[in-house]
């Protein structure tokens, strides 16, 4: 069985281009000569961002060493003190991990899903042996837009429920959803009952059992509802799932809206 690992275009140029152009960047607008102490602060936080966006972007994987606080003083034209604070920061970041007499190595990973069926966001980071919290809940009954309503296969005047949560794991936002159910039964308000998974909670009190599902990947950059849900720049790619759920005989019942930072993500494909 082949392994395709789905990759959005509009990210995988977003790391070319980092990597393309990561030495210019350093070099010529934030690393020049050093003359001026008061500088050392913003260059030791920009030798860390780009550090950062190298492991992100599989430059620097899990298990592999970074450079070594001299290699990074010669190429990039750096103090011992200011490299030495860069690698301190992105240690405290989690990023990375100072190993005594042998030097620093990558910790980060992303998590990856894999796309076998329908499962919920806390059944995959049990997968992973991640633990996950649920730092946003709000469930409310409201009246359906026109492409909710269509999605849900019901009419505009029919009022279906709308979930809304931040769900974190390793201590940082991982996604931000967006579930419209439709209204088969009367489902509480109050967030208590959805902090943890939803399908089960749907399945284990009120019978509901989804049987099948449709989900639709794409890329874009965030809106300021998703930057805010996920704490990431405007410039951050973000991967957007959009899922369909069904009931047994085909019923529409969820239509959500998922959201993931490009950085933390991605999704493999078993085919």
């Amino acid at each position: 069985m082949s392994q395709y690992r789905t990759h959005t275009k509009g990210y995988q140029n977003q790391i070319h281009k980092d990597r393309n152009h990561i030495d210019h960047i350093i070099r010529n607008r934030y690393m020049g000569p050093e003359h001026h102490h008061d500088h050392d602060s913003k260059r030791n936080h920009h030798l860390k961002q780009i550090l950062k966006q190298q492991i992100e972007c599989g430059t620097y994987k899990k298990g592999d060493f970074l450079p070594t606080e001299k290699e990074l003083m010669e190429k990039y034209e750096l103090s011992r003190v200011t490299v030495r604070q860069a690698m301190t920061n992105l240690v405290q970041s989690g990023y990375a991990r100072a190993r005594r007499g042998i030097g620093t190595d990558v910790v980060y990973e992303k998590v990856e899903e894999q796309m076998e069926g329908v499962i919920s966001f806390t059944e995959e980071m049990k997968k992973h042996h991640i633990e996950m919290q649920t730092t946003y809940c709000k469930m409310e009954l409201i009246s359906p837009g026109e492409t909710v309503a269509r999605s849900l296969q019901i009419p505009l005047t029919e009022p279906c429920y709308c979930l809304k949560r931040v769900r974190n794991a390793v201590g940082k936002p991982m996604v931000y959803t967006i579930t419209y159910l439709k209204k088969i039964c009367e489902l509480p308000t109050e967030p208590e009952p959805y902090m943890e998974s939803l399908y089960q909670y749907l399945w284990e009190e009120h019978g509901i059992y989804i049987e099948s599902g449709r989900d639709t990947l794409e890329a874009a950059l965030p809106s300021e509802e998703v930057q805010k849900a996920l704490k990431i720049d405007a410039q951050m790619p973000i991967f957007i799932r959009t899922r369909q759920t069904f009931r047994k005989g085909g019923e529409v019942f969820e239509y959500s809206i998922c959201y993931y930072p490009g950085n933390r993500y991605k999704y493999t494909v078993e085919l």
